[in-house]
């Protein structure tokens, strides 16, 4: 019989035998090659004989999006432009035709017109904040104010001197605020109080309770409840678009270049660059449009571009896009787990 041996340290293969050396020869040439072909050369195991070692894997795996794909448009001929979720199985979205649209974890619904025989909406002003299922509060244009019930809208109302209302916030179940074009602001308390002194017309505003509002106004002005704060310069780089709050003392606004501020109760941070342009993007394309925040620990923003990034409550995430670089207009969470965004073709994605 033949014996086999293997050398471990110069890996050769001998047969010790002469008679059978041929046929020997062609097995070990044999094992040689198909040792090759397993990628390996042969090794110990822990019982002493051999094995061949298999090549790594290349094999990758892709981490999904926690955003689904747009949908189809809402708001038909005319997108919705504005959306608030208080809850995750109900948000409100408003379009450009004074028209809202009913979501309820899964679905859309028909629209239902906001207001009968006023005037053209202004699609750059339409706005519209909710706190519950049973409350919502919308601007659809002009100097119109109206509200949902859980069923219907009702108590239209058209506020007296506004020059054109174009940011809306509501917070505390049913505390609302709004200002126009002329920094003339409106509280609503169970009803529409007379115009009180702002500053400017926002581009947005956030309000924790009856006397806690941020708003952007070229710079920041705080609401305390009796009067608006002048205005803080706090960033020279961009536009302040965006702001949302979580406390009185948390809050989060954007600009125009990509930038973020934080407000800590006291002051704001400096401008933090946490979704930078991109080499050959157009102009504005990562502008950042909308802000929500659900607690101190979690926020969501999109910007023109069509990117979305997070905070985690220490750091924001890098920007990434969702959406084909169609611009994102409006992003609203009503828990860490479910955000609804829409872009500006009326389109929606999910968070979850």
């Amino acid at each position: 019989m033949g014996e086999w041996a293997v050398d471990l340290t110069t890996t050769r293969w001998r047969c010790r035998s002469s008679a059978l050396s041929l046929s020997c020869g062609l097995a070990v040439s044999l094992l040689a090659v198909l040792a090759a072909a397993c990628g390996g050369s042969p090794s110990r195991t822990a019982t002493g004989t051999t094995t061949t070692k298999a090549p790594p894997s290349t094999t990758t795996t892709t981490i999904p999006s926690p955003w689904s794909a747009p949908s189809a448009a809402v708001g038909g001929p005319h997108p919705i432009t504005a959306v608030s979720c208080p809850s995750q199985t109900f948000c409100l979205g408003l379009n450009a035709a004074d028209t809202a649209y009913r979501y309820n974890g899964s679905a859309w619904s028909g629209g239902l017109p906001v207001t009968t025989g006023g005037p053209a909406p202004t699609p750059a002003t339409a706005d519209l904040s909710c706190t519950s299922p049973s409350f919502c509060m919308a601007v659809p244009g002009g100097n119109e104010v109206v509200m949902w019930n859980g069923f219907s809208w009702t108590g239209a109302q058209t506020l007296g001197g506004a020059q054109g209302l174009q940011a809306l916030a509501c917070a505390n179940g049913a505390f609302c605020v709004t200002v126009d074009g002329e920094g003339d602001a409106y509280f609503y308390n169970g009803r529409w109080s007379s115009a009180v002194n702002a500053w400017g017309g926002p581009s947005s505003i956030s309000c924790v309770n009856t006397t806690f509002c941020m708003a952007t106004t070229g710079g920041t002005s705080q609401w305390n409840g009796q009067v608006w704060s002048t205005p803080q310069d706090v960033d020279i780089s961009g536009q302040l678009d965006a702001v949302s709050c979580a406390t009185p003392g948390f809050c989060v606004a954007a600009d125009s270049v990509g930038n973020i501020l934080a407000w800590n109760g006291f002051s704001w941070s400096v401008p933090e660059p946490v979704d930078p342009s991109v080499a050959g993007a157009a102009l504005g394309s990562n502008a950042i449009t909308s802000l929500s925040c659900v607690g101190t620990t979690f926020c969501v923003a999109v910007d023109s571009g069509g990117k979305t990034l997070s905070f985690n409550g220490t750091t924001w995430s890098k920007p990434s896009d969702i959406d084909a670089k169609t611009g994102l207009v409006a992003v609203s969470c009503a828990t860490k787990t479910f955000c609804l965004a829409v872009d500006k073709l009326g389109r929606v994605l999910t968070y979850s």
